[in-house]
């Protein structure tokens, strides 16, 4: 990221900060400055960062910010192979709104991930009839409503929520908060040295880095929790200031996390009360009886899910992109694959006990994939015990041991409170769950191309498999290496539970593989 360039100011306060104590009547110069850096009040230091931006009064009027533009997003959590890298993803192009006035916010963006699989995703961060929800959809598939913990995004941040409060207006106006009389002082980040204030936004410790020269808004600091990672300290470094309407806003923003870079964008247009931007918060019409059902719940985790009989005792759960198996036993309940999100995860734990009057015993992940694994937090949350594959279990373990508090998730929050929540258990090679007279099997396989290794679940008693995301109807590497691995471990199967997509016969692979004959 590059050195911020001068800034002409405007009126005495909004001199460069250089000649700050001049201007107002103070003595002018470098070594003077410098000299008399602990004399500076966090007063004309605030002046002077809000005039270099265009004013307080046209920060403060600043209902509506859209940024526009493209960049790359890290930490995707699709490594293909134990401890292999993670891919990075491109965003081209991605839109952030922000509805300022109302906390609001949306991601609206094409995300490919290393050249390959590519997705059109829209997550919107919104209100209806006065509660807090989210909304979304990706190309090809349906608008769903959610509770806020559904939100799933591969954009800048996690969740869009996170705009309403990592912005340039906002970090800026936090400044307002800062005493006149507190201490400025001077800290250095990556080489360079700036004035520096401890700030509060909505309750959060914000730090702000200040170009000596130009009053401008460098960067900041602040935690941010990864739905998957967890807490990081996070850095926010600006760069490219221009003119928008009355503002001088950053057309560049690189967003570092506790072990190095999580995203960097560059915006080729950004506007200023475009009032048409907030057409994204109304809920689509064909997702509002969804919007009612969050609402009813009256703040309860809610995310769209259908419990659908594969046989006896084993339900597909078809979720929004993302599904899961249900497996349940004379004494306990098995799920494979916690998926996607906290609210589709907690959601799917109230169905099981609706149904079954059980609770959920194990949880299986067939991958570490976060896309697949998002919903585990909720599960261990619950109580349930997440059954990995000893290839996975850095990362899973990883994921489940971390602390997410802010926003403060449902397992941090159990665990805050002293309640009982599910741990790691780990299994090497294969696994056999037994209850009474009946099993689920687990077989962790290092011959599938898509994630080395897979875990296959498998009921003996049903004759059905769950996989994920290796087979989807047609042939290919990995439907090839799952038929092997289906015959070389000698299952008999009857039916294939996906986790994209449905229920498949098993015939359906057979052809796939072997073809008509």
């Amino acid at each position: 990221m590059k050195r911020l360039g001068a800034y002409a100011g405007r009126a005495c306060s909004g001199m460069l900060l250089l000649g700050l104590l001049q201007a107002c009547g103070g003595d002018a110069g470098v070594d003077q400055v410098s000299q008399e850096a602990g004399g500076l009040s966090a007063a004309q230091l605030k002046e002077s960062l809000f005039a270099a931006m265009g004013g307080l009064e046209a920060l403060e009027s600043a209902r509506i910010l859209v940024q526009e533009g493209s960049g790359v997003r890290h930490h995707l959590g699709q490594i293909p192979a134990t401890g292999g890298n993670d891919p990075r993803a491109v965003l081209d192009p991605i839109t952030e709104i922000m509805d300022l006035q109302n906390g609001r916010a949306a991601f609206r963006n094409t995300v490919t991930i290393d050249g390959g699989f590519g997705q059109q995703r829209t997550e919107v961060y919104t209100t209806y009839e006065g509660q807090r929800l989210g909304w979304g959809t990706t190309g090809g598939r349906a608008n769903i409503v959610t509770s806020v913990n559904g939100l799933f995004s591969w954009a800048t941040h996690n969740t869009p929520e996170f705009l309403t409060r990592r912005n340039p207006i906002s970090i800026a106006l936090s400044a307002a908060s800062v005493p006149d009389t507190a201490v400025v002082r001077e800290a250095t980040l990556d080489g360079g040295t700036y004035w520096y204030l401890d700030t509060t936004l909505d309750g959060e410790s914000i730090g702000l880095y200040l170009d000596q020269e130009t009053a401008l808004l460098h960067a900041f600091t602040a935690l941010d929790s990864e739905s998957i990672r967890g807490d990081q300290e996070a850095t926010y470094v600006y760069g490219d200031w221009r003119p928008v309407a009355d503002l001088q806003l950053p057309h560049e923003v690189e967003i570092r996390h506790g072990d190095g870079l999580f995203a960097r964008l560059e915006y080729s247009a950004i506007s200023v009360n475009d009032e048409s931007a907030l057409a994204i918060f109304e809920i689509p019409e064909d997702a509002r009886a969804q919007a009612d059902q969050v609402v009813a719940l009256q703040g309860e985790a809610w995310a769209p899910i259908e419990w659908v009989e594969v046989a006896p005792g084993v339900a597909h759960i078809v979720a929004f992109s993302h599904n899961s198996m249900v497996v349940e036993l004379p004494n306990i309940v098995v799920v494979a694959e916690g998926a996607y999100t906290e609210a589709q995860s907690l959601t799917l734990a109230r169905m099981v006990q609706e149904r079954t009057g059980k609770s959920i015993r194990y949880v299986i992940p067939s991958h570490p994939h976060y896309d697949h694994t998002g919903g585990l937090r909720g599960l261990a949350a619950v109580g349930a015990t997440v059954l990995t594959a000893a290839g996975h279990e850095a990362e899973i373990r990883g994921m489940i041991e971390t602390t997410q508090s802010n926003p403060l998730d449902a397992l941090s929050r159990q665990r805050a409170a002293g309640a009982e929540v599910g741990s790691v258990e780990v299994f090497s090679g294969s696994i056999d769950i037994t209850d009474g007279d009946q099993q689920v099997l687990l077989y962790e396989v290092t011959t599938i191309p898509h994630v080395n290794p897979k875990v296959l679940i498998y009921v003996p008693h049903a004759k059905v498999l769950f996989q994920s995301d290796i087979f989807f109807g047609g042939g290919g590497p990995d439907a090839t290496a799952l038929y092997e691995a289906i015959v070389e471990l000698g299952l008999e199967v009857e039916q294939i539970v996906g986790g994209h997509g449905g229920v498949l016969p098993f015939a359906t692979l057979e052809t796939a593989v072997n073809g008509s004959n």
